[in-house]
């Protein structure tokens, strides 16, 4: 059989699902912060790689093509 409860017992129980939720709900927010800051630091990471990667690929390329096309003597 089914547990009854009071009005009061009822609020309670409510009010304490409430706080539970509301906490659960800032530690998801703080998590997501965390991982968006994750994120950024990443991605700027992945730029600062990029700009001092481009100038070494490029000069390799062109290298090859200026070989490439020029004929040794």
């Amino acid at each position: 059989m089914a547990k009854l409860y009071t009005r009061e017992e009822a609020r309670r129980r409510r009010v304490k699902y409430q706080v539970f939720a509301g906490m659960f709900d800032f530690l998801a927010i703080v998590a997501g912060i965390l991982v968006i800051i994750g994120c950024i630091v990443l991605v700027s990471a992945l730029i600062r790689w990029i700009r001092a990667d481009v100038p070494v690929t490029f000069q390799k390329l062109w290298e090859t093509v200026t070989k490439a096309i020029v004929i040794p003597e």
